[in-house]
Parts: structure tokens; sequence; C-alpha cells
């Protein structure tokens, strides 16, 4: 997370994060934490995909999409493109309950 060349890219996907007691993950300054949706109103469900967005990004070309999942985190990035959404989901391949 600290490495130079991360600091190169946009997003970081993440699966299985480390979360502390505090429900939290480490993240320096350099990265906004997207957490799912309903990672602190379902504290009995790990959350097992997170998601990083650089800081160096405009807080207005990017945002959250809600999901009820622990397992989905959901991000549009919208630009002179038009608009990219980027679906982060943990499957732990014993179910299609995610899907």
């Amino acid at each position: 997370m600290n490495s130079r060349d991360i600091t190169n890219h946009d997003l970081l996907i993440i699966q299985e994060p480390y979360i502390n007691f505090l429900r939290n993950t480490r993240a320096s300054h350099r990265w906004h934490v997207l957490y799912p949706t309903n990672h602190l109103t379902h504290p009995q469900e790990r959350s097992r995909a997170i998601t990083f967005v650089n800081t160096s990004l405009d807080t207005n070309t990017w945002r959250q999409i809600p999901f009820p999942s622990s397992d989905v985190v959901i991000v549009q990035m919208t630009g002179d493109f038009g608009a990219c959404t980027i679906v982060n989901i943990y499957n732990d391949c014993t179910h299609q309950n995610t899907l």
C-alpha cells in the first residue's frame, strides 16, 4: 500500500482483507477505503471485499454504489469517457449466493 509502484494506480481491488477488532482495515493517507455498503450495519457478516481509491482522484469523478452484500463493493468512475462501473465481488467458490 505504501509502495511507489502501487501509488501509480487509481484503484486497488482487495479480497479477504485484514479487518481489525474495530472493523477497520489498514490504509495510508493515499487511499480512500470503500467497504461493502452494509459493513457497519451488519457487523456479524465479515467484509470479504474492499476497494481502495487513490486520493489523487477528484472525489467528484467517482462514487460508491450501494449493494446489500458483505462480499460486494461497487464504484462508478465518470469522466470525458463516460461512466465505468467496477464491481469487486468475493466468491468463496462453495456456492453462488453472491452472484
